[in-house]
C-alpha cells in the first residue's frame, strides 16, 4: 500500500515539476506534503509531520504560469487555482479565504503592476465614471449639498 502511495507520490510531484521551476527545498516539502496527504486519505501511517496550512511569513510562493501571463485584456489569472476572471478580489475572499492583500504577499507582486481586474474591465469602469462626472470639479458640485 505505501509503494503505491509512493509512486502516486512520485507522479504528480515529476508532473508538477515538469510545468513549473521549483527550488530543490520546494520540491523537497511538496514530495512530503503530498504523501502526507495521500496516506492521510488512504488511512496509512503518517510518516512526518503535517505540513502548516500558511507558509513562512517573508516567503513567496512561486506563482504556477509566468507572471508576464497574468494580467490580460479580458481576464486575470488567479494564481492560487488557475481560473481567468474579470475581477480577482470577490472570487480570493469566496473560494480562498484570502484579503487582496495576503494574496500579494504570498506571491510576492507588486499591486501596482498586478491589478486584481483585467484591463477592459477597468477601462469600461473608468469610461463610466467618467461619463458621470465623477473624479472632476463639476462631478464634485453635482453631489456636493449646501452646508
Amino acid at each position: 500500500m505505501s509503494s503505491e502511495i509512493l509512486k502516486l507520490t512520485a507522479e504528480i510531484v515529476i508532473s508538477h515539476a515538469s510545468m513549473s521551476e521549483l527550488t530543490s527545498e520546494q520540491l523537497v516539502e511538496e514530495i512530503k506534503e503530498l504523501y502526507n496527504v495521500l496516506s492521510s486519505l488512504e488511512g496509512g501511517v503518517i510518516l512526518i509531520e503535517p505540513v502548516e496550512a500558511q507558509a513562512e511569513p517573508g516567503i513567496a510562493k512561486q506563482p504556477p504560469i509566468p507572471l508576464k501571463d497574468i494580467v490580460k485584456a479580458k481576464y486575470v489569472v488567479c494564481l492560487e487555482c488557475g481560473k481567468k476572471l474579470k475581477t480577482l478580489k470577490k472570487h480570493l475572499l469566496k473560494a480562498h479565504g484570502l484579503a487582496p492583500k495576503e494574496y500579494y504577499q504570498r506571491f510576492g507582486l507588486d499591486p501596482k503592476k498586478f491589478p486584481l481586474v483585467c484591463k477592459n474591465y477597468s477601462e469600461a469602469r473608468s469610461k463610466l465614471a467618467k461619463e458621470r462626472g465623477l473624479g472632476t470639479l463639476a462631478g464634485r458640485r453635482k453631489g456636493a449639498t449646501s452646508a
